[in-house]
């Protein structure tokens, strides 16, 4: 493990300065540019998939590899930088350097770097989701930095925000034949943040491209978008992809046999996380909904029955 350097949040101000992705990437190459000149890097292959952030393979002056990472300046990355640092430091690659005007990290290579979401990075699904559930338990357990935002309070503002737009998307939402089960699972959005555990570090996007093989049996996570709160809610994108569970001719049965080998391996409330996967996953259809993104809307609608049945609605 490198030794890294004292993080903060990234500025506020960065956020402002980009209303959307498409305002940051015109400008993205440019930063990119300016921070392998003053973090004197050599610039190798680019990371692949992300559409909010820009990272690429470099080598650093002394030789050693790394890799840079120029992120879209949002809400819910402010405590990346934060976040990452506060994990035990082998569950975790070490961030080098960080300038937080222009959300920019160097972090240490992981390698061989295999996401768990590869096949073949585990030997079968349920190994998979025991890794996954594992790499949770241990992130959980970390002190919390002061100041991070707390997943109760993020829920209810998005549960405000989906409950005042539910009578707009009423037609489309009757249309996915989701109408109901969206209106009830958003209430329960707020019911879940009124309850249960709510003191651990969460990662707040756990889901199996964020976890990272590191050789010699050792698993690390990446990208967090750090909460406070019942860790119950990391579990649903760990479970949801992995295994193709709505490609299932019985999802719900899929799921949840899934979310019983994370949980247990998680030390989490398998109920809760099933349920707080059911919430979400509404919320992702009015999202879409609202982004004019019908087919993920119907994709995310399917998903939503599929979990009512593991939940008994």
């Amino acid at each position: 493990m490198l030794t890294g350097v004292e993080c903060v949040p990234f500025e506020d101000a960065a956020i402002e300065a980009y209303p959307s992705v498409d305002a940051w990437q015109s400008t993205a190459s440019v930063t990119v540019a300016t921070m392998l000149h003053r973090w004197q890097l050599t610039a190798g292959a680019a990371f692949v998939g992300g559409i909010s952030g820009a990272t690429l393979r470099v080598t650093r002056a002394d030789g050693t590899p790394a890799v840079l990472k120029v992120a879209y300046p949002h809400v819910e990355g402010k405590w990346e930088a934060v976040g990452l640092q506060a994990l035990p430091e082998d569950l975790h690659p070490a961030v080098l350097q960080q300038d937080a005007w222009t959300w920019s990290m160097l972090l240490e290579e992981v390698t061989p770097g295999r996401p768990l979401a590869a096949n073949g990075a585990a030997k079968d699904l349920r190994e998979a989701l025991i890794i996954g559930g594992r790499l949770h338990h241990g992130l959980t357990r970390a002190a919390v930095p002061n100041r991070l935002p707390r997943l109760a309070d993020a829920m209810r503002d998005y549960s405000a925000v989906a409950t005042d737009r539910l009578e707009a998307q009423k037609f489309e939402l009757d249309g996915l034949g989701v109408g109901d089960v969206v209106a009830a699972a958003i209430q329960e959005l707020s019911a879940l943040s009124g309850s249960g555990p709510d003191g651990a570090l969460l990662h707040g996007d756990f889901n199996p491209g964020n976890i990272l093989d590191a050789g010699d049996g050792r698993w690390v996570t990446i990208d967090p978008k750090p909460l406070v709160g019942d860790p119950s809610y990391d579990l649903w994108p760990l479970v949801s992809q992995l295994g193709a569970p709505f490609r299932s001719s019985k999802p719900a049965a899929q799921l949840t046999e899934q979310m019983a080998i994370a949980a247990d391996a998680a030390g989490c409330d398998q109920q809760r996380a099933s349920r707080w996967a059911w919430a979400r996953t509404a919320l992702n259809v009015t999202w879409y909904l609202a982004e004019g993104n019908p087919d993920q809307a119907r994709a995310e609608a399917n998903a939503l029955i599929a979990w009512s049945g593991v939940v008994g609605y």
